[in-house]
C-alpha cells in the first residue's frame, strides 16, 4: 500500500496545535483546582480552627466523624428562620454549614460619605492617638494660687497691703475722720494624703492709723481640723481654734475713762462624729469654748479687771437629716450647753452662770453649682441661776445659701442669730439678728467686682435698747499676674439707735491696695 505524502510544513502546524491545545486546558484545569481550593479555605475549614480545639474537625461531626447533635438543632432553627443571615457574614447557608464551610468573620467597614471616596469629617472612624495620657484638661482659674510643698503638705501663702481712709475711724458718736494703713497675711495648710485629711488656717490684721484720734486694732486667728475616715459614710472630726479681737468702741462694757480697746481672746477644740451619704444622715458634736476679757486700761493710769466676765461653754449639738432625693435634705438639731462663769457673780453681783437648750428644723438644699446650702428657723433659751435674771430666749434663723443665676456671677445670702451677755445690773442680754447679701460678678479672667449690702440688729431682751447697723459697699480685683493683684473697695456703714443720737453714726471708708499671693 502506498503511502500518502504528507507535507511536512503541514505536519508540523498539526503538532504544535495539538500541543498548545494540551497546554491550554492543562492550564485550565490548574486555574479550576486553585479555585476549588481557595473556595474551600475561605469556608468553614478556617472558621473551625479559630474557634474548636480541633481545627481539622469539620463542623458539625464529632471527633470520630458521627453526627454532633447540637449541630443539628442549630441546622433545623437556620432551615427555620432567617434570624442568622447576616449580610456581611452571609453564613446562615445550612448547605454551607453541613460542609463544614463558613464564610470568615469580615471587619466592619467604616462610615464614609458616599459623595467621597474616603472617610469624611463627619465619618464615625477611630481617630488614632496623637498623645497617650492628655485629653480635654478641666476649665480652671488662671489666677489661683499654686501653693508649694512641705513635705506631705501644701501651703498657701497671701499677703494685702492697703491704704485707706474713714470719714469717722473710731465708728463713733460726731467721729473724726483719718487715714490709715491695714496688713493682712493669710497662711493655709492643707494635707495631701491618699486617706484622711487636715488643715491649718492662720490669718491677721493689723490696722495703723495715720491719727492720733484712733488706735492700733491688731486681730488674728489660728484654726486647725482633722478628719479621720472610719468606715465607709463614717468619719470622726478633731478641732481646734484661737481668735484675737478688740473690742467695738461701742460696746457698753467700755466707758469714757477708758484709755484704749481691751483685748478678747477665744479658745477652743471639739470632737465629732458624722455618717453621710446614705439616706439617714447624723452627727454628734462636743465642744468646750473659753472667752478671757483683758483688764481696761484707764485714762487715770490704772487699770479695770474683767474676770468676772471670764467663763467656759461645754456643748454638744446632734443633728439627724433624711434625703429626700439627692437635692434635698430636711434635717432637726438639737442643742444643750452649760456656760460657767470663772467668778460665781459679776460685779453687779449677779449670778450669771446658766443652762443653754435649742433646737432648730430646716433643709439643705444641693443643686451643684446652681444652688446650695441651708436654711433653718428654731429657738433658743439661756436659763440663768441668778433668780433676778430673767431667761434670754429667742426665735433663731440661720442659713447659708449660694445662688448662681448665670455663669460667672454668684449671689450669697447669709443669716445668723447670736446671744451677747451683758455686765449691766438686771439686764440678761442681747439678741443680735443678722443679715447679708454679697454678690459677685467675674467679668474675665482678671477682673472681679463684688457688692455687699446687710443688717445687724442688736436688741436688748428688756426692750430698752435697740441697735441697728446698716452696710452696704462694692469693690473690684483685678490679676496682673498669678501672683499679684491690685483691690480697692468703698464702703458705707450707718448705725441708729433708740438710745439716741449718743449712739448712732455714719462713716464712708475708701481702700485700695495691692494683694500678693502664692
Amino acid at each position: 500500500m502506498a503511502l500518502k505524502r504528507v507535507n511536512p510544513l503541514i505536519f508540523a502546524a498539526r503538532i504544535r496545535s495539538v500541543s498548545v491545545g494540551r497546554v491550554f486546558v492543562r492550564v485550565l484545569m490548574c486555574s479550576v483546582a486553585l479555585s476549588a481550593f481557595s473556595i474551600f479555605l475561605s469556608t468553614e475549614g478556617y472558621a473551625q480552627q479559630a474557634t474548636s480545639s480541633e481545627p481539622f474537625r469539620l463542623r458539625g461531626t464529632t471527633g470520630s466523624g458521627e453526627q454532633d447533635p447540637v449541630f443539628s438543632e442549630s441546622i433545623e432553627d437556620a432551615n427555620n428562620s432567617d434570624v442568622n443571615a447576616d449580610p456581611i457574614r452571609n453564613t446562615a447557608d445550612p448547605v454551607q454549614q453541613l460542609q463544614g464551610r463558613a464564610l470568615p468573620v469580615q471587619r466592619a467597614l467604616p462610615v464614609v460619605d458616599p459623595a467621597v471616596t474616603g472617610p469624611s469629617a463627619k465619618s464615625n472612624v477611630r481617630a488614632s492617638v496623637v498623645q497617650s495620657g492628655t485629653g480635654a484638661l478641666p476649665e480652671t482659674d488662671p489666677f489661683t494660687a499654686t501653693g508649694f510643698r512641705i513635705g506631705s503638705w501644701r501651703a498657701f501663702t497671701s499677703l494685702e497691703q492697703v491704704f485707706g481712709y474713714s470719714s469717722n475711724i473710731n465708728g463713733v458718736a460726731m467721729g473724726e475722720g483719718g487715714a490709715f494703713s491695714e496688713t493682712q497675711i493669710d497662711l493655709s495648710l492643707q494635707s495631701d494624703w491618699s486617706r484622711h485629711s487636715a488643715r491649718i488656717d492662720a490669718n491677721g490684721t493689723f490696722r495703723k492709723p495715720f491719727t492720733s484720734v484712733a488706735e492700733e486694732l491688731p486681730s488674728a486667728n489660728v484654726s486647725a481640723g482633722l478628719t479621720i475616715d472610719l468606715v465607709d459614710g463614717v468619719s470622726a472630726d478633731f478641732g481646734a481654734n484661737y481668735g484675737f479681737t478688740t473690742e467695738s468702741a461701742t460696746s457698753s462694757t467700755i466707758t469714757s475713762s477708758a484709755s484704749n480697746r481691751p483685748g478678747v481672746h477665744a479658745f477652743g477644740s471639739s470632737a465629732g462624729i458624722s455618717r453621710t451619704g446614705g439616706r439617714l444622715d447624723y452627727s454628734l458634736r462636743g465642744s468646750v469654748g473659753r472667752t478671757v476679757y483683758e483688764d481696761i486700761s484707764l485714762t487715770s493710769g490704772g487699770t479695770e479687771s474683767q474676770k468676772d466676765r471670764n467663763n467656759t461653754l461645754y456643748s454638744a449639738i446632734g443633728r439627724v437629716g433624711y434625703e429626700i432625693s439627692p437635692a434635698l435634705t430636711p434635717f432637726v438639731e438639737l442643742e444643750a450647753g452649760i456656760r460657767d462663769y470663772d467668778e460665781k457673780t459679776d460685779r453687779n453681783g449677779d449670778n450669771r452662770n446658766s443652762v443653754i437648750m435649742g433646737a432648730r428644723a430646716g433643709v439643705a438644699v444641693d443643686l451643684g453649682e446652681k444652688l446650695n446650702g441651708e436654711i433653718s428657723a428654731g429657738y433658743r433659751i439661756e436659763d440663768y441661776e441668778g433668780e433676778n435674771l430673767k431667761n434670754l430666749e429667742s426665735v433663731t434663723l440661720d442659713g447659708n445659701v449660694v445662688w448662681s443665676p448665670e455663669r460667672d456671677t454668684t449671689i450669697e445670702f447669709a443669716a445668723q442669730t447670736g446671744f451677747s451677755g451683758s455686765t449691766t445690773s438686771g439686764q440678761n442680754g442681747s439678741v443680735v439678728f443678722g443679715a447679708d447679701v454679697t454678690g459677685t460678678r467675674q467679668i474675665n479672667d482678671r477682673l472681679s467686682l463684688t457688692a455687699n449690702g446687710g443688717v445687724d440688729i442688736t436688741r436688748q431682751d428688756d426692750g430698752s435698747l435697740t441697735d441697728t447697723v446698716w452696710t452696704a459697699s462694692t469693690g473690684f480685683n483685678y490679676w496682673v499676674n498669678r501672683f499679684m493683684a491690685f483691690t480697692g473697695s468703698v464702703e458705707h456703714t450707718v448705725q441708729q439707735s433708740t438710745g439716741g443720737a449718743v449712739n448712732e453714726f455714719d462713716d464712708t471708708t475708701i481702700r485700695t491696695g495691692v494683694r500678693f499671693q502664692r
